[in-house]
């Protein structure tokens, strides 16, 4: 019964007049109670089933079978699947049905095929029977709906009146326009397009967040003040106010009756309260901006618990009877993407545990709590006040109630109870971080495991010395396991000026700017005032730093054209008397290498100590309030007059930056040394130790990754010859999970497979239709990693193989117009060799001096040939490599010749030159392109020495890196990639396979240099250097190596003006 309504119903007494009245009483008092049951204590909607299946074309609806129930409480139910087929009209019109509080007309769904045409037009919009007939755009609803009929039987057997009467009840299956449902209808059963959920959620974009033409992106180019990286703290802070408002309201409403809240907002004006705060903290001179972005934070993370919880996973909502009543709405037609379907709509917590009742309303207390300007420090006259201390804290990852409590609220022992609703039920807010200082100490020294973040407080507005030793002595009692930078706001400029002024001096420099300036004295091939000329006044070597500075005024700042440089110093008035000036460039070329090594290492020096350029070398510098566990906390530090310093302060920052130690050791000088005397204005921080010369505390020990291997153990002619079976083997490593893919010449997909026991033989069908080379492709994974090896498997194409040029099997060819001949081969996948015959005597044609290249249909090839003669060329295509593979070959016959006219005369002036050198006439293409063949056709034949190499992934990988394409970017990575694949677990190798392994990153590399020579002739890559020299250690390494380097890999016939330089380069690289 309900409580807001008096509730009667007929009482019969003894001897009492029956009336009509009174039993249709007890009908509608116990249907009224039954359906409100339902309503207020099951729920109403769709409980299950009831699925639709609309088929257009064929003008059929299907209903499954299933259960549901109106707004109202009355029970649909069906038990059997109905398949609708027409629609029922009365009078040739659609039927009128009262429907919420109006009347409705819709069509009537029936199971005859009574109008089947005029279903099928309402579903598909095309009338079957009049195609002429304006198409159907109407958008329509599949709904259950109630119609009622009363009717009368006559009786004889009462006297007042002699018929009775009955009340039918009929639900139909209907049509009914959308148009006829208000938004507000629908909205009181949720249905709303998703599409754009989490759109309005909000959010505060990351310090650095720029927006551009090209989109948005994270930037710390222009954060060299302080008045720079306050704006970006507010500029990121303004974004979000309005997001945070309008989510906390929204968010109230929707729940406000759900949690029996009060009525009244209490987010209506919170966007205007933050922009507010916001104000007053920029007006104060921003060094509250830090703990403000970190608030922010708070504000979203709150938010997004809340919605999170289980309340938001329910379409929960307080009964009312009149939201749908007697109607169903199933399904729905040309709505777009939104399928107005109703859902299971239970009453509020019917599903739910105590958490999820008493969780939301706690975080909704904690919504309003933080909310609430009131309740933080930031309009205390003290906050931020100095005293370090830190906070364990769960990450940075965690949700909010997991995480220590900040300490910009005023009253943590306050806010606990509302932080963490499990503690909270539990009576144990007392071990939540960040109530006292007192307890967080303990927390620390009790167990750290279950923290892994530092939240640190007090540690801005002193100098940067103060600073950093109260967080040493801080992490040192406390052995916290986080690394300390000092970066500083500023130009390059400021920082250029600072080191001049303290003159930077780096050791190992200053012993070759001396000996260098002693040969010049000792020489004096030059004018007497050569050494003015370079220093602008004597060498004077207890001024080193401005002596540096100097060459940097000479030559200027690197990189310069060297070569105009010199001529122009050298040729100056009164620089040198020597003709030739052979010595002034020598001096000079020495000392600029001095110079460009010198603007190197300051520019280092800079790129650590300004903020922005430490940010550019370290991606994923964020503030975070705090510092990770095995990180590095990023003390930010505000420009200081250095002139403001004392002269003891001046004299340390000389002493620190005149170190004579080696550069090294000088510049990992602890930052916060170099600076002392800036004032700390914010922090952020990295999630690794970047800077410090310790070890790394994080030790991780990965799992070893699976090995995809396997082996081909039976091949053999299905029935016809039109297919090979073959069996395969799994011979992988460490995977729990194998899915082989089957892949033709042209690497179209064929079929795949998934099997999970190691010992599973897989089988694939190899269909000649398809062609004759196949590809199978395993990966085998497991938890997230996972390792692929393919094979590549050539079938006998028994006897069906063609070769010819032009459609012909004999052509002429004239050499003296090209070396290259089209071809058309089938099947794909043999092998050519070629023979070359003048005057009855037969050669076979070295595989390095011709080349056959398929074209992308592997149905068309071009046959080069390097210096093609007069004769006539047989160009054989076999498949003899394929086992048993008999009868299946083609020869092409090609008569070279050259026309008469077309005879090339001799060259007299080079034939009677001694000098004649080949460095400039060497056709380098051609020569390459052999070398390249060469190395190529080496390493394809190792698995004939051994065949164990054809199940190896090195060798494999090594073939597929001799046949890499692509710019010189990808080569860099395929190489390294490379010699990662043959260093993996090559000490543990017999000295046989360490053998095979070298010889393979021998031909490797020499390929790899090849063709970076052709692509770069003018210079190395820095890139190319480093990963040669790492090949160079392993190949001299082993006995023999250089030896066989030296074989393979020459200078013969490569040698040009252009490239002669890098081709040296690379000679020495491997000696």
């Amino acid at each position: 019964m309900k409580i807001d309504f008096s509730t009667s119903y007929p009482v019969f007494k003894k001897g009492q007049q029956l009336k009509s009245s009174s039993l249709t009483g007890i009908v509608t008092f116990t249907g009224t109670e039954d359906q409100d049951t339902r309503t207020y204590l099951e729920g109403s909607g769709i409980f299950y089933g009831l699925d639709v299946d609309v088929n257009a074309t064929a003008g059929t609806v299907s209903l499954k079978p299933g259960t549901a129930v109106t707004s109202d409480g009355q029970l649909f139910s069906l038990e059997e699947e109905i398949i609708y087929k027409g629609i029922f009209k009365k009078d040739g019109k659609d039927i009128d049905v009262p429907v919420l509080d109006r009347t409705a007309t819709v069509m009537v769904l029936t199971t005859a095929e009574d109008n089947h045409n005029e279903l099928i037009y309402r579903l598909s919009g095309t009338d079957p029977g009049s195609p002429e007939r304006e198409k159907d755009t109407t958008p329509y609803l599949i709904v259950l709906i109630v119609r009622s009929d009363e009717s009368t039987e006559d009786n004889c057997l009462y006297g007042y009146e002699n018929s009775e009467s009955k009340k039918s009840l009929e639900v139909e299956a209907a049509l009914i326009p959308k148009s006829f449902f208000k938004q507000s209808d629908l909205d009181a059963w949720f249905i709303n397009d998703a599409t754009d959920a989490g759109d309005k959620d909000p959010v505060i974009n990351r310090f650095g967040y720029t927006p551009s033409e090209g989109g948005p992106h994270i930037s710390f180019e222009h954060f060299t003040s302080w008045s720079a990286v306050s704006n970006g703290f507010n500029d990121v802070c303004e974004a979000a106010e309005p997001l945070i408002g309008a989510a906390f309201k929204s968010v109230y409403e929707l729940l406000k009756e759900k949690l029996g809240l009060d009525l009244a907002n209490p987010f209506d004006n919170l966007a205007e309260n933050l922009a507010k705060l916001r104000k007053d903290v920029k007006d104060s001179g921003g060094k509250e901006f830090p703990w403000l972005y970190d608030y922010y934070r708070d504000l979203v993370a709150t938010y997004e618990e809340l919605v999170a919880t289980d309340l938001f996973s329910y379409l929960s909502l307080m009964p009312k009877k009149d939201r749908f009543r007697g109607y169903i709405a199933l399904h729905s037609i040309r709505t777009d993407q939104i399928n107005y379907r109703m859902g299971l709509y239970r009453p509020p917590f019917a599903d739910l545990g105590i958490d999820a009742v008493d969780k939301p309303r706690l975080l909704m207390e904690r919504l309003k709590y933080l909310a609430d300007r009131a309740h933080t420090r930031f309009d205390d006259e003290d906050f931020p006040s100095f005293g370090v201390c830190f906070t364990p804290d769960a990450g940075i990852n965690k949700l909010l109630s997991e995480r220590a409590i900040p300490f910009y609220y005023k009253n943590p022992s306050e806010l606990s109870a509302r932080w963490n609703a499990a503690a909270t039920r539990n009576r144990r807010t007392f071990n939540i971080p960040g109530i006292t200082d007192e307890k967080d100490r303990k927390f620390l020294l009790a167990n750290m495991d279950g923290y892994d973040f530092f939240r640190i407080k007090g540690h801005t507005g002193k100098t940067v010395q103060v600073t950093q030793d109260a967080i040493s002595d801080l992490r040192r009692d406390l052995h916290l396991p986080f690394d300390v930078k000092v970066v500083y706001l500023g130009e390059d400029e400021d920082m250029d000026k600072l080191i001049r002024e303290r003159s930077a001096e780096f050791s190992d420099l200053t012993v070759l700017l001396e000996k260098i300036v002693n040969d010049i004295r000792c020489a004096r091939t030059c004018s007497d005032n050569f050494e003015t000329v370079i220093f602008g006044r004597e060498f004077d070597r207890n001024d080193i730093g401005d002596m540096f500075e100097a060459l940097v005024t000479l030559f200027g700042k690197p990189p310069v054209d060297l070569e105009k440089k010199l001529t122009e110093i050298c040729s100056r008035e009164g620089t040198c008397y020597d003709e030739d000036k052979t010595c002034c460039r020598a001096h000079l070329t020495s000392l600029y290498a001095v110079c460009e090594e010198y603007v190197r290492r300051k520019g280092e020096l800079t790129g650590s100590l300004l903020f922005h350029r430490f940010a550019e070398q370290h991606p994923g510098l964020e503030h975070n309030g705090g510092v990770p566990k095995g990180g590095t906390l990023v003390l930010v530090c505000a420009k200081t007059n250095v002139a403001s310093l004392s002269e003891e302060d001046k004299s340390r920052l000389v002493n620190l930056l005149l170190s004579s130690k080696e550069e090294e050791k000088a510049a990992a000088i602890s930052l916060a040394k170099e600076l002392e005397g800036y004032e700390v204005v914010a922090d952020f921080c990295l999630p690794y130790i970047c800077c410090s010369s310790k070890p790394a505390i994080n030790l991780i020990l990965q799992e070893s990754p699976p090995v995809a291997r396997f082996s081909i153990v039976k091949q053999e002619e299905t029935s016809g010859g039109e297919a090979v079976a073959i069996s395969l083997k799994n011979q992988s490593l460490r995977a729990d999970a194998y899915h082989w893919e089957l892949f033709d010449y042209k690497g179209v997909f064929i079929t795949d497979k998934d099997t999970t026991n190691l010992s599973e033989v897989v089988a694939f069908e190899l269909e000649r239709k398809r062609g004759v080379v196949f590809t199978v492709v395993l990966t085998a994974s497991r938890e997230g990693m996972e390792s692929q090896f393919s094979k590549e498997i050539t079938i006998c194409p028994l006897g069906n193989v063609k070769l010819t040029s032009n459609g012909k099997d004999t052509v002429d060819w004239d050499i003296s117009r090209t070396n290259e001949i089209g071809l058309e081969a089938t099947p794909y996948g043999g092998a050519f060799s070629l023979i070359l015959q003048q005057n009855d005597n037969q050669e076979p044609i070295d595989p390095l001096s011709f080349d056959v290249t398929w074209k992308e249909d592997k149905k068309h090839a071009t046959l080069k040939v390097d210096e093609p003669q007069v004769g006539i060329y047989f160009l054989e295509y076999t498949f003899e490599d394929v086992q048993d593979c008999k009868d299946s070959s083609a020869r092409l016959q090609i008569s070279a010749y050259v026309p008469d006219s077309k005879q090339p005369a001799v060259d007299t002036d080079t034939a009677t030159d001694p000098n004649a050198n080949a460095r400039s006439l060497v056709n380098t293409d051609t020569a390459f392109n052999k070398r390249i063949l060469g190395y190529r056709s080496v390493v394809n034949k190792m698995p004939k020495e051994d065949d164990t190499l054809a199940e190896d992934n090195r060798w494999a990988d090594t073939k597929t890196f001799l046949l890499a394409s692509g710019a010189p970017e990808t080569l860099h990575v395929a190489y390294e990639k490379l010699q990662t694949t043959l260093q993996t677990g090559f000490t543990k190798l017999k000295a046989a396979q360490k053998a095979q392994v070298i010889r393979m990153l021998v031909y490797a590399t020499a390929y790899y240099i090849d063709r970076l020579i052709v692509e770069s002739p003018e210079k190395v890559p820095a890139i190319a250097r480093k990963l040669v020299k790492t090949a160079a250690e392993s190949i001299t390494a082993q006995r023999d190596g250089l030896a066989q380097w030296q074989e393979v890999w020459n200078t013969t016939g490569i040698v040009t003006a252009e490239n002669e330089k890098t081709v040296n380069t690379y000679k020495g690289l491997i000696a």
